[in-house]
Formats: structure tokens, sequence, C-alpha cells
């Protein structure tokens, strides 16, 4: 199954605390508003959930290729009282209310467009959103992270399935998801300007017949660059590459199989660039997540419809992401976002959503529960501890490290903080 657009389903999140009145609004997009309340109830549910937090944290990794961490979700400060809800950190607040305001975004346009969802769009979003899950979660065991809890969430090596991780958040937080990527998906197909009825998907691989040939590919597999490296250097020596891809087996090279070309595309890195790979040539060391692999395409033949039919339909969808993808680019530079301050400042130049260093001390609910601001640290992401939690923090300058919270209140007196409905 092809990636649904990451914007669509990653996800981070605010706190919410129900006992609490929050008068004001997290943001607001070209006066479209974003309320605390909406905020705060997503990331409590994110917040009680370990399985959407595997799947938040392994998505953001295989989606960067293992260079990039989702922000932790979880403060180091507990409640003032038994029962209250757990404090959030400040940068995934910040997180979730960036995504949040891309949702606004992606969805005006598609209101601009008079782009519409029937109940039979929503029946193909909750399961691709399912599947979509369930790939990411049996993909990260595959990767140097699939033992580490905080991703797999699994001590028994078995993957969880969307359907297990979907079962531990509120229905109502499932159902918007799923109306989302109903929404944009239906935007995305009204971008691509192909149509989705079968004699439009045939003009589409008519025109592009040799995107869809198939092809046979074998790879040789290593742990690392310096190792892949010395592979090719044995192939550019003479060494075939059938004979230096068996030597490999062990870590899973040789012959791969064969799948539509363009199918293949879009399992592999970009990097990989299948698409311009002539036959019989052998790649450049690819980083697949960790792993290195140098692959060649030993065969292409052209592949008929019938079996093309769903490489087709992928191809055009992924069209009509980027497609989607840039004008939302365009959306973002022209369109007026504010940000309550608790939570951040908006940062136009690369439509992120900034967040404080410290909450401002109205913020604080619980300030006893807080401790004296530490020295700055020489290296980012180890906080000072806070009622009997160690706190772990994002690094780099002015956010390393946690601070602890009161009553569902965030604090940062060493950095990045927890938040809570009044505080970012």
């Amino acid at each position: 199954m092809k990636r649904l657009l990451v914007l669509l389903v990653v996800l981070a999140g605010g706190v919410a605390w129900a006992a609490f009145s929050v008068p004001s609004n997290a943001a607001t997009v070209n006066g479209s508003a974003i309320t605390q309340q909406d905020l705060n109830s997503d990331v409590n549910a994110i917040a009680n959930s370990a399985y959407y937090q595997c799947y938040l944290n392994s998505e953001e990794y295989l989606s960067s290729q293992g260079s990039a961490q989702s922000p932790p979700v979880l403060g180091a400060g507990t409640g003032q009282y038994a029962g209250d809800h757990p404090t959030a950190t400040t940068a995934f607040v910040a997180s979730y209310l960036e995504t949040d305001i891309g949702h606004q975004l992606l969805l005006q346009l598609a209101n601009e467009r008079n782009v519409n969802v029937t109940q039979s769009d929503l029946v193909t979003a909750r399961s691709n959103f399912t599947g979509q899950i369930s790939e990411v979660m049996s993909e990260i065991l595959q990767t140097p992270e699939g033992q580490n809890v905080q991703y797999g969430c699994s001590l028994t090596g078995q993957a969880l399935t969307g359907q297990q991780v979907l079962d531990t958040m509120p229905a109502s937080f499932v159902d918007q998801q799923v109306q989302f990527v109903a929404e944009a998906s239906a935007l995305e197909e009204d971008l691509a300007g192909v149509g989705s009825s079968d004699a439009d998907l045939q003009n589409y691989f008519s025109a592009h017949g040799a995107q869809f040939d198939t092809a046979c590919l074998s790879a040789a597999v290593y742990s690392s660059e310096s190792a892949a490296q010395a592979g090719a250097a044995q192939v550019a020596a003479g060494t075939p590459f059938a004979t230096v891809a068996a030597g490999t087996s062990a870590s899973g090279g040789g012959a791969v199989g064969c799948d539509v070309l363009s199918d293949l595309i879009t399992k592999l890195p970009a990097e990989a660039d299948l698409k311009n790979l002539a036959t019989g040539v052998v790649s450049a060391p690819v980083n697949d997540n960790g792993t290195y692999v140098l692959l060649e395409i030993t065969s292409r033949t052209p592949t008929p419809y019938s079996k093309a039919k769903t490489a087709v339909e992928n191809a055009v969808q992924q069209a009509g992401a980027t497609a989607t993808q840039e004008r939302l680019a365009a959306l973002e530079r022209r369109s007026s976002v504010s940000v309550n301050p608790q939570y951040g400042v908006w940062v136009p130049v690369n439509a992120s959503v900034l967040p404080p260093f410290t909450p401002h001390p109205s913020d604080i609910l619980n300030p006893s529960a807080n401790v004296p601001a530490a020295a700055p640290a020489a290296a980012g992401g180890a906080g000072a501890s806070g009622a009997g939690t160690s706190g772990a923090g994002t690094s780099g300058a002015g956010t390393s490290g946690t601070g602890n919270s009161g009553t569902g209140a965030a604090s940062s007196s060493s950095g990045s903080g927890s938040s809570t409905p009044s505080s970012g």
C-alpha cells in the first residue's frame, strides 16, 4: 500500500484537561479557529495511548529514513491530585498545533475547490488509514529501532495492527482522522486532474506506459555504507553483481523479485532513483532506514493494464499528492496565521510553530511542583528531575531537557517543559 501523505496522518498534540475552562483559541488560520478544547482533546487521547505514540514515533522514523524523531509526548511532571491527566511536552504541543494548522489550510483549499466526500469515500479512508498504521508498525520491526518499545510497542516481536492501535483511541478521534483523510484524498484526486473512471486511468496508463513496466530487482544488502561502497568497488572491478549480491544473502541479498516499476519506486528511498536506473546498471549505495543496498534492475518488460491498474491508481494519487503539497506551500505564503503565545510563535518562512523556551508564569497552575532553573548544560537532552521523574527533552539550544509540571500544567524551568490547557 502506498503510504498516505505524511501531513494527513502524522499527528502530534497539545494537552487537554476537561476540568478547566479554556476560553481562548490555540490558533487561527485565515479567520478559522483551532480551539484549545479541540487541541486539548486530541492530545489527551494521544497521551493516554502508548500504542498511538509508538505509531507516531515509527511513522516519523520511517518517513525521515531514521534522521528525525517525534517529540516526546509525555512531560516529566505529575498532577497535583490523584487522577490528574499526564502532562505533555511543549515540543509535542507545538508539533501537533503545526500539523493542525496544515490540516486547516488543506481543508480550506478543498472548500475553495468545492471538493466533497461520499460515504463510500469515508469507508475507503478508514480502510486506508487502518492499513497505513499496520504497514508502519510492521515496517518498523525491520529497522534498527524494531526492538525499541517506544517504536514497536512489542516485547514479542509481533507487529501491532492498525486496528489494535486505533482501538486505544476515542471513536471521535478516529472518526475525525478518517474524515480528514477522505477529504485530503478527494482533494488529491481533484488536483491530479486525471479523473477516477476506468477510462481516465487507461488514458493515463497509455500516456505513461513505461512507468508501469514490470521490473525485476536484485540487491546486495549491507549494514554500513562503507561495506556497500566496498561491494560497489567489486562490481566496478569486474565481479558480476549476481555474485556480489549472493555474498550478502545472509542479510537478505540476492534476487528481490518483480513488481510494477512505479510501485517499486514508492517502496524505496528517493535516492534509489529507479526511474532513471538503466537495466543492468548497479546503483550507488542507497540508505534504506540504516541498511545500505546496491540495486540492479535485471529485466524490464511491459505490463498489461489489467495487472497494472492498482499501480496506475497509486501513481495518479501520488501525482495529486505532489500537486496538493505545491498548492499548500503557496497557500501558506499568503495565509494569515496566529498562534496563542503559550504554545509558541508561528514562523511563516517554514510554516512551523516554534515552542516557547519557558512557559509564562501565568500559565503555570501548580508552581510548587517546579524546581529551580538549572545551570545550562554542555549538551542537551537530559533535564532536571521533577516530581520523582527524570526529565528527558528535545535537544537544541534553549530547549534541552524538560521541567516539571503541576496539575496538568507545564512549566519548563530548564528548557522544554510540559503543557496543559493554559500553558505550552
